[in-house]
């Protein structure tokens, strides 16, 4: 018996009644959240994502769970009129969307977990209607027992008060009453009656997609971690930085994560690989305030007054080397001064009869006195 379907265990889809078209499109979700196509949202009560999924997307992606559309399937599509064309697509669409819902509302739903208060629309006469997007997010718990390669009876969530007895090793083909729910009976090698034979699960691994297949990211996953990887999940990790990964597996673990959608989602976030160096940055007065102590009070207000007078003298040596690179020639107050005097020295403003005054004075040249 081939051990695994699509990545899940065979045995445990039997138990929870699960159909290969609910397998397909859960190793589809699986696959597939993390391309961009679905908006994922964190959800803090289950630490995962959410996904809002749409009913178009899947039925492009996932043709092979629909009937064909019209265009193929009704051989009198061409002969149609534009508005009988539409309403057979529109037909056809609406029939795909009811099936999804059927395969959602299903056995599945003990798998993936709809939230139909998010879906919930209404149009312009308060009735309500098929919405574009549906809500999901994994149950971890069922999801876990899907994957797992032990197995055991699945039990639905009825609880009866009762618990499962020891098994008596020497009886065979005994079973377990009914259990509150979530609590799984025991699995010993003599009950032979559950579902299969032990032997099969002890014997082999997955044929799918053994482990001496996959590459050393994929095995270094599944080493660290509790995490089984199919092989489209192994060709997405194939190029990932290992000593990246050994961190993003350390922080997957400290959050209690559950499935590689978180793992991969902590992998490709840079925030997580930012070094959080605390520093606090030594300004110019920290370096002052050290520099100052080894100074008495005495010490420090003669080097102030050196400071002081060291800065007025290299004011006052530059203003007169700017003073002293200009001859009477060069001076820029010279061209002031002759219009000044052309003028006659009069109708001319204050600020231009100061500046042929400073220049006459400096170079000994008369002037007018206003």
């Amino acid at each position: 018996m081939k051990y695994t379907i699509e990545g899940f265990s065979q045995r445990n889809a039997l138990a929870m009644k699960l159909s290969l078209e609910d397998l397909l499109f859960l190793r589809w979700f699986i696959d597939f959240k993390e391309d961009g196509e679905m908006k994922g949202k964190y959800i803090a009560d289950i630490n995962d994502m959410g996904y809002w999924v749409s009913y178009k997307y899947v039925i492009k992606e996932l043709p092979i769970l629909f009937s064909q559309p019209p265009h193929i399937s009704n051989s009198n599509y061409l002969n149609f009129s534009f508005e009988e064309k539409k309403k057979a697509n529109k037909n056809w669409i609406n029939a795909c969307k009811k099936k999804l819902q059927r395969i959602l509302s299903g056995n599945l739903s003990k798998v993936l977990n709809r939230d139909l208060h998010k879906e919930n629309v209404k149009n312009e006469k308060g009735q309500s209607q098929i919405n574009s997007y549906v809500y999901l997010s994994i149950n971890k718990a069922t999801y876990k027992f899907l994957i797992k390669d032990s197995y055991g009876l699945y039990v639905e969530n009825k609880s009866t008060g009762q618990k499962c007895p020891p098994v008596n090793k020497a009886t065979t083909g005994q079973k377990c009453p009914p259990v509150t729910a979530g609590h799984f009976c025991p699995v010993y090698p003599s009950t032979n009656n559950i579902l299969y034979s032990s032997t099969t699960q002890s014997k082999q691994k997955s044929k799918d997609f053994s482990s001496s297949e996959k590459n050393t990211n994929a095995r270094f996953i599944e080493k660290n971690t509790h995490l089984i990887l199919s092989k489209f999940q192994a060709n997405r990790v194939e190029k990932f930085d290992l000593n990246r990964l050994e961190k993003a597996i350390e922080i997957f673990k400290e959050k209690g994560g559950q499935y590689f959608s978180l793992l991969e989602l902590i992998y490709k976030d840079n925030k997580n690989f930012t070094p959080k160096v605390s520093v606090t940055p030594k300004t110019t007065q920290h370096g002052i305030n050290q520099t100052y102590k080894k100074y008495d009070e005495d010490e420090l207000e003669k080097m102030l007054l050196e400071n002081q007078n060291g800065k007025f003298e290299k004011s006052k040596n530059k203003n007169e080397n700017t003073n002293s690179e200009y001859t009477e020639d060069t001076d820029p107050l010279k061209k002031v001064y002759i219009n000044a005097v052309e003028s006659n020295w009069e109708n001319i403003g204050t600020g231009t009869y100061n500046m042929a005054k400073k220049y006459a004075i400096k170079y000994n040249k008369p002037y007018k006195v206003l």
